[in-house]
């Protein structure tokens, strides 16, 4: 069973910055087709900002996206999870807290995001793996 970290490896992180403007946090979501951003000030995290973000904290309310900054509008209460951590626990707690994306750490170093459906496909493949092993174990005849 894989865990965070070899969930995230190898995967491009696709950050912002504390300062930008949101008019560019959306076009660099939409040129790199994330739903999230991790925003980091100097090197570390202070938010995360969604699609959910955009369309409650900013298109909802006709924010300018032009002149506001991503800090005014991001979640700046964000969970995060440990490299370490399972991806079932990683699905739990976003299914407990309505979220869809998640920050993974090793330490104080950000190392990438997992999405729902980064985890739901992981568990999918386990279970799929499962049911070959159960396959073979019924149909398997000792006597040939």
């Amino acid at each position: 069973m894989p865990n965070l970290g070899e969930i995230v490896s190898g995967k491009t992180i696709r950050v912002v910055t504390s300062g930008m403007s949101l008019m560019d946090v959306v076009d660099y979501m939409a040129e790199n087709k994330v739903g999230a951003v991790p925003v980091l000030h100097k090197d570390s995290l202070v938010g995360i900002f969604s699609e959910r973000d955009l369309m409650i904290r900013c298109v909802a309310k006709r924010i300018d996206l032009e002149s506001a900054k991503i800090e005014d509008v991001m979640t700046k209460r964000v969970i995060i999870m440990e490299a370490s951590d399972s991806y079932e626990d990683c699905l739990k707690i976003m299914k407990q807290e309505s979220i869809r994306h998640m920050p993974v750490i090793d330490g104080d170093k950000l190392i990438g995001v997992v999405s729902i459906r980064d985890l739901l496909q992981v568990d999918t493949e386990e279970k799929e793996q499962k049911i070959d092993i159960l396959h073979s174990y019924i149909h398997y005849n000792p006597k040939g």
